[in-house]
């Protein structure tokens, strides 16, 4: 845990003045939170084209029917070949369908079961449990946080994602962690864990340690 929280560097996070969430994950991969369709327009997010991103588009909204416009332009602007993670849920904006089934290449979708369209990797974590922990981050909880998921009880790290990787099986996943909402009634309530956007960033490492391999 302490060494997931150590590469967990916000260099950047801008709320207000973006209108949007963008903030540095550690590893060169930074985090874009989309709230509003149009906010896929900012030059901030532009200027990220040739940085690994994780793309969150799992609860934006979208009231304009040429929205999809704005996704379509940044993803023709991404550098070829940069890691690049689109975060889904059920409830992300039909418009954008048509578009994240065409991701180029380096691309990666991820998502509970249920998105759409459908996720590249589909990651153990029910819908409502994925709303909650999205909807936790304040600066009371921030990403560190959210990200911090007992990974060293599941036994399942970068390490054996990249002997997975090999193996050709970019869907491995760790056993499914215990519902937060439904603690023991002798234990504290579990700190929710955003497994979507851990999962991109354990992917991400990966990816990285396959490189120095």
């Amino acid at each position: 845990m302490n060494a997931l929280r150590a590469i967990i560097v916000f260099c950047c996070l801008a709320v207000s003045a973006l209108g949007f969430e963008l903030a540095e994950l550690g590893s060169n991969l930074a985090y874009a939170r989309i709230a509003q369709a149009s906010d896929l327009g900012d030059a901030a997010l532009a200027a990220r084209a040739s940085q690994p991103l994780v793309l969150d588009l799992r609860y934006t909204t979208a009231a304009d029917p040429a929205a999809a416009e704005g996704l379509r332009a940044l993803l023709s602007a991404r550098a070829a070949r940069v890691p690049f993670f689109v975060l889904l849920s059920p409830q992300t904006p039909a418009a954008f369908a048509e578009i994240l089934e065409r991701l180029p290449e380096g691309a990666v979708t991820l998502g509970v079961a249920g998105s759409m369209p459908a996720p590249g990797v589909v990651v153990a974590q029910t819908a409502e449990t994925d709303r909650r922990a999205y909807d936790a981050l304040s600066p009371e909880i921030p990403l560190a946080t959210l990200l911090s998921g007992k990974f060293e009880k599941e036994r399942f790290d970068e390490a054996a994602l990249v002997k997975e990787f090999r193996n050709g099986n970019p869907n491995a996943a760790p056993p499914p962690a215990p519902d937060p909402a439904a603690p023991k009634a002798t234990e504290a309530a579990p700190v929710l864990t955003d497994r979507v956007l851990q999962r991109a960033v354990h992917l991400h490492r990966a990816l990285l340690a396959l490189k120095r391999r």
